[in-house]
């Protein structure tokens, strides 16, 4: 790498890479995003959970479980290759052809680092674990680091454009293929390779169309020293997702080191059952969000508009399915997963409860970012998942569902109180917003959890048509009773305006 202040073959004149247009804009397009997203994740949803109920029939928890106990190791080696290079490029006002093509090297060259890394670590890791089976599914999966720190910028750039269509489309065709091939390869008897095959078929699909969709191409090789100054704002927020990532992962890293694959395995579909669609719905917004707000920054009340509708549809969207899942875990494992994954349902609605909270985390990391306080962000931010953390390491005695029920408890308790009390102390978007907000919503969900837990021991719900019902019985108690509030009309009214606006379009 050389060390010029330009790399060769670079122009520092070259054009900035953002969208075009006023507040008013910007909010249209990221509306017309956000429905194009929202339509996407029907296709991904359809095809994330159908897989996961295919492949738990075809495969054994084991096979989940050595999964599950590489998942973390790769998912720290991720977030180090990306190194917080990615959201850089989102948030900065301006980035220009030089910049963007050193943060793409620099990725390069951090994952290829990871990935010596992650293939000489794999036998320790299978000591660890005492799963002998660990040290080649490390180093296959150490490819995904390649494949990720090849494929980082061109997605970065797509979102800072606002090109939330074609973001849709390299997700949804990734999917379809690793799909296809995980399952495919349960089918054939491939056991765990089948998902080993169906990460690294993901990751090289997602390369190859973020490379079409984006048609930007990298300078030759070379690092700015003006793009070097781009890494501190970027470790900071690594600093704060790998905060993020124990939190994540390192349950699955306690269970796996005590229990074993089978009890990780459990535990690992559980967490997948509750959270990935819980990804699915909030990904428009968790999409749009940051570069929308870092464009709006210079207007305070444009920007504390845009947020908190979004996070108010956000809540309105997803609490409800959650309290579902939580009052009738025990059937809704039975009828999707079947028999033998039945002593997952306390953890699963243990995850429900944790999942209330935790979607607030994430919510408030959108106005770290796009404020630039990613320094406060990684300071509060660390001090709350310490309080998670220990509550892991008291939880893990009481097995799965004891280190489920510390997570939601202390993320309720320590963590959320604490980073929103830091966040709204500074910046558009008050203490109050945040009380107004919130306090409809969460008299709301307890109104409705209560009438659902009196429902599921007046009625048998162990079938699909029953637990459908359920899901609708579950949104039609959570609007009827957040209209019981002022504020809780108000924010119908705006769900109720986006709505509308989406369809038109």
């Amino acid at each position: 790498m050389t060390d010029s202040v330009t790399p060769p073959g670079l122009s520092p004149e070259s054009p900035d890479f953002s969208p075009q247009g006023n507040a008013t804009a910007l909010k249209r397009q990221s509306a017309v995003g956000a429905a194009v997203t929202m339509g996407s994740q029907g296709t991904k949803f359809v095809l994330q959970f159908g897989s996961q109920v295919v492949l738990a029939r075809l495969l054994l928890p084991t096979d989940f479980g050595l999964l599950a106990m590489v998942g973390p190791l790769v998912a720290a080696a991720l977030l180090l290759t990306d190194l917080g290079l990615s959201a850089a490029t989102v948030q900065r006002p301006t980035i220009n052809q030089v910049e963007l093509s050193s943060l793409f090297w620099l990725n390069v060259l951090i994952g290829c680092g990871l990935a010596g890394v992650a293939i000489a670590a794999a036998p320790l890791a299978a000591i660890f674990y005492a799963t002998p089976a660990v040290t080649p599914v490390m180093m296959t999966m150490a490819a995904a680091l390649l494949l990720s720190s090849l494929s980082a910028q061109h997605i970065a750039l797509l979102n800072r454009r606002m090109r939330f269509g074609a973001i849709a489309m390299i997700e949804v065709g990734a999917l379809i293929a690793g799909v296809i091939v995980g399952v495919g390869g349960a089918l054939w008897g491939l056991g765990y390779w089948s998902l080993v095959a169906m990460q690294v078929t993901n990751g090289a699909a997602t390369l190859i169309l973020a490379c079409v969709f984006s048609r930007w191409r990298p300078s030759r090789p070379g690092i700015s020293r003006d793009a070097l100054h781009l890494l501190r704002f970027g470790g900071t927020v690594t600093g704060y997702n790998l905060l993020g990532y124990l939190i994540t992962n390192l349950d699955n890293i306690l269970i796996g080191a005590r229990f074993g694959a089978g009890p990780l395995g459990i535990y690992d579909r559980a967490y997948k059952l509750m959270f990935q669609p819980l990804w699915q719905m909030t990904a428009p917004a968790a999409r749009v969000a940051v570069p929308l707000l870092s464009r709006l920054s210079a207007d305070p009340a444009e920007y504390r508009g845009a947020y908190l509708a979004m996070l108010g549809g956000v809540l309105t969207l997803t609490t409800p399915g959650i309290l579902c899942a939580i009052v009738f875990a025990k059937p809704v494992i039975l009828v999707l997963l079947g028999e033998r994954w039945i002593a997952s349902a306390p953890t699963f609605a243990w995850l429900g409860v944790a999942a209330l909270s935790l979607q607030l985390r994430q919510a408030a990391s959108w106005l770290f970012v796009s404020q630039g306080r990613a320094q406060e962000q990684l300071k509060w931010g660390g001090l709350g998942s310490a309080a998670v953390i220990a509550g892991y390491l008291i939880g893990i005695f009481w097995g799965p569902k004891g280190v489920a029920m510390s997570a939601a408890i202390s993320s309720a308790a320590v963590q959320i109180p604490m980073m929103w009390w830091a966040v709204t102390r500074s910046g558009p978007v008050t203490r109050s917003d945040a009380i107004r907000l919130l306090v409809p919503i969460a008299a709301a969900a307890a109104i409705a959890g209560g009438l659902l837990a009196l429902a599921a021991y007046a009625f048998v719900w162990a079938s699909l048509p029953m637990l459908a019902l359920a899901g609708v019985l579950a949104y039609a108690l959570f609007i009827g009773a957040l209209a019981l509030f002022p504020e809780g009309r108000i924010q119908l009214a705006k769900a109720g305006g986006i709505v509308r606006r989406l369809a038109k379009r």
